[in-house]
């Protein structure tokens, strides 16, 4: 169910819409309705709601302003304006503030349930994407934990996984764990080159369990199988871990790769992958970056390319920033630098 409330300075405008929608409209509640949009923005300051149908012209707070204070400060409300024929173009200037759809005065209802069946599409969208984007920073969240060893974190995380389904059937939940498992099983084969299957920790259990505490105990006892079985891998595994991570970087040196990219590449949360390279190399990813990035620059100006050449190789796509930098490291310039040392060899 969507949350809505309505602002418009006329009564019986508002009051239409709200019963209409309450009435009509599946999916939709109208929580409030309002005669301004200032009074709209004090609600949605300490309340959450998904839509706003605003009229345009209000005697205090427009609803182009309205729709400027969301766009600056809660961008996934999304807004629908409404307007006589006179100020359309005017209001379909709030389009730089996200506003897509505008129902015309007076209100066809007809058109005002089509309008609000393509919002709601869009709104689907939205919080199919957000759902996708929470779910996968928590696997890689509870990957990183197992990987780090963090017992209590693991669980912790586990445990959130079962809040966030909370509200699902049994067979649906443990749909959803096997889900996470096998996805784990899948990284951990691929990036510590392990030989594991889902019938090693036999995960068909999670599909047969019949109350939630079965699954919460299969669960957690899948997770200790792993960990134990981590603690005797873990030496071999970081070199297996730390060498795709660099064959990954060289692969990549000419573009512009952050450790962002590199965690996401890895399964990684930032955090943890941030922490675990520093351990196995002794060095920050950005100064371990710049040192292999200006190395490669070195291996290239010895073939005599040209330095916007060495640049773009090197993922500096302005030669410019690319000679300041390499100035920096080496305390000269390439030119300088290939004449002094190179002219020798």
């Amino acid at each position: 169910m969507y949350q809505v409330i309505t602002v418009d300075d006329e009564l019986v405008i508002r009051s239409g819409i709200t019963n209409f929608i309450n009435s009509e409209i599946e999916d939709f509640e109208v929580l409030h309705s309002f005669s301004d949009g200032a009074e709209a923005i004090e609600f949605i300051k300490t309340n959450d709601i998904d839509l706003i149908i605003s009229d345009i012209k209000m005697n205090r707070v427009s609803g182009i302003e309205l729709a400027k204070y969301i766009y600056e400060n809660k961008p996934y409300i999304k807004v629908i304006l409404l307007s006589g024929y006179r100020e359309f173009e005017y209001a379909r200037s709030a389009i730089q503030y996200g506003v897509k759809n505008y129902i015309l005065k007076p209100t066809n209802f007809a058109e005002f349930k089509e309008v609000l069946s393509q919002t709601k599409l869009e709104m689907d969208q939205d919080r199919a994407k957000k759902d996708q984007v929470q779910f996968m920073d928590k696997l890689k969240l509870f990957y990183s934990n197992i990987l780090s060893g963090k017992r209590k974190e693991s669980m912790d995380t586990l445990l959130s996984v079962f809040e966030d389904v909370k509200e699902n059937t049994p067979a649906n939940i443990g749909q959803y764990v096997y889900d996470l498992y096998e996805i784990i099983i899948d990284k951990l084969n691929l990036y510590l080159k392990l030989q594991l299957s889902a019938d090693k920790f036999n995960l068909k259990q999670l599909l047969s369990q019949h109350s939630v505490q079965e699954l919460k105990d299969s669960a957690f006892d899948i997770l200790e199988r792993i960990s134990g079985m981590l603690l005797n891998e873990e030496e071999a595994s970081n070199e297996f871990l730390l060498q795709d991570i660099k064959e990954y970087m060289n692969e990549h040196l000419h573009e512009d790769i952050s450790l962002q990219d590199v965690a996401d590449k890895m399964f990684f949360s930032t955090v943890y992958f941030s922490r675990f390279f520093k351990k196995q190399t002794g060095e920050t990813f950005s100064n371990y970056l710049l040192r292999i990035r200006m190395e490669q620059a070195v291996k290239l100006l010895e073939k005599n390319l040209k330095v916007t050449e060495i640049s773009e190789a090197c993922g500096y796509h302005d030669p410019s920033y690319f000679t300041r930098i390499f100035k920096e490291y080496y305390k000269y310039t390439p030119k300088d630098y290939a004449r002094r040392f190179m002219s020798c060899k």
